[in-house]
């Protein structure tokens, strides 16, 4: 029995072997953390980003259109051949009493269509190039912000990390108080309430950071550390070197009306526009095409060598209602060309009276305020354990530290969002991160 019994649990734990290395595996690839900065970030996205990617292929599609508009049209030919031949009585025949009909033909576009078809090519090829650098802006905005966001959570994380413990030991005291009836029912209640609230606000950030996480791994698309946890690296001192001091609300315009990839794309439509209104007037001109033909037997002499022109006669159609479809798709891109400039002025100065308003309450705040407050902390863990204060003097005083020190710290947040934002609007980077 014994003997059985030990071949089963052999075999039972080499089964389990497996499942242990799995689960260590899994834990550790769980644990695993990356420490980043924003330039390798920055890096790995332009690389790996797959948005990026299908844009990418957009534009080696548009200049391989540009490749087609350049060829000439391929020539025709044409072969006849005489089924059954009377005289002969043979099918077929290719011989000189039989006869046979070759034509060739070639189409020439009369009017500069074919440049103009180039042009267009062309301007598509920009258009598909301002229209990735649009998508790139887009998602360097949302990969700084995600960066930065998860910096700050974290952040606030570290605050509650901290606190947290703190609070655990007066609820414990508090707690053995009680059991001395030292303290009311209501006291300990109260602090547990605080500590409750305290674990609440933690979970609340961890689900935060897990979810902002995860977009920074679609972002960056990083297959050598799927399950890693990023920890940003930022110099936090670095945010005092933020200033408009040196840029005009001007200035600023400026620079977005020469960058900005939408309004680039809106004047390239109507550039587009204004190539197709001429290739539409340059399609009314018929075009022409030249051909030779010889024929054996089958015309007034034999071996007949002929020379063909053929035209259209523009008679009913001149392409008019292209050429009206065309010239009303230019009118509406102007004014979409003039709503986009209007959109970008309004943006740009919303974004910076923002940064402007954040920067002048950021430099408000008093560096060694929060480094007084975390003092203060422990002063007043100490006094209420010594009972040289009340609970509700304890618990308002708590609540606030708290306040203050998230406010801080989602200020700083704000004042680096609100200058990536004036970089987005700008459409390039007025600061460096």
């Amino acid at each position: 029995m014994q003997s059985l019994f030990s071949r089963k649990g052999t075999r039972i734990f080499i089964l389990f072997i497996p499942i242990l290395l799995y689960t260590n595996i899994l834990f550790a690839s769980q644990t695993d953390t990356v420490r980043i900065s924003f330039t390798q970030a920055l890096r790995i996205f332009s690389q790996n980003n797959l948005q990026l990617l299908a844009a990418r292929y957009n534009i080696k599609s548009a200049k391989a259109a540009i490749l087609q508009a350049k060829l000439w049209s391929n020539p025709n030919i044409s072969i006849g051949q005489n089924v059954y031949n009377k005289s002969t009585g043979r099918y077929f025949d290719f011989t000189k009493t039989g006869n046979t009909d070759i034509q060739i033909q070639q189409l020439f576009l009369l009017a500069g269509k074919r440049d103009k078809q180039i042009r267009l090519a062309k301007i598509n090829t920009q258009i598909a190039e301002y229209t990735f650098y649009d998508l790139l802006r887009a998602l360097k905005y949302e990969l700084s912000t995600d960066y930065y966001n998860l910096f700050f959570l974290q952040r606030s994380l570290k605050f509650y990390n901290e606190t947290i413990p703190e609070v655990k030991k007066t609820v414990i005291s508090s707690e053995k108080l009680y059991t001395n009836r030292s303290i009311l029912l209501s006291e300990m209640v109260r602090l547990k309430s605080l500590l409750f609230s305290l674990e609440s606000d933690r979970l609340e950030i961890v689900n935060n950071i897990s979810k902002t996480e995860n977009d920074l791994q679609v972002l960056l698309r990083d297959s050598t550390s799927l399950n890693s946890y990023f920890i940003p690296e930022i110099n936090i001192q670095s945010l005092d070197s933020l200033n408009l001091d040196n840029l005009s609300l001007k200035d600023i315009l400026e620079k977005a009306v020469e960058n900005r990839p939408d309004l680039q794309i809106a004047s390239a439509n109507v550039k587009y526009d204004e190539e197709n209104v001429a290739l539409q007037k340059a399609l009314a001109v018929p075009d022409v095409t030249l051909g030779g033909n010889y024929s054996r037997n089958g015309s007034y002499i034999p071996d007949y060598f002929g020379v063909n022109v053929s035209i259209d006669i523009p008679i009913f159609n001149r392409n008019q209602g292209n050429i009206q479809i065309s010239r009303i798709n230019l009118d509406a891109d102007k004014v979409i060309r003039e709503q986009t400039r209007l959109k970008l002025e309004r943006e740009i100065t919303s974004a910076y009276q923002n940064a402007k308003q954040t920067d002048r309450l950021y430099k408000s705040v008093d560096d060694k305020f929060t480094g007084e407050y975390k003092q203060l902390v422990k002063d007043m863990i100490s006094n209420y354990e010594k009972r040289d204060m009340t609970l509700i003097e304890f618990t308002d005083f708590f609540d606030s530290y708290r306040s203050t020190m998230l406010q801080v710290n989602q200020l700083q947040n704000n004042l680096v969002d609100t200058f990536e934002e004036l970089n987005y609007e700008a459409g390039t980077n007025l600061f460096n991160q």
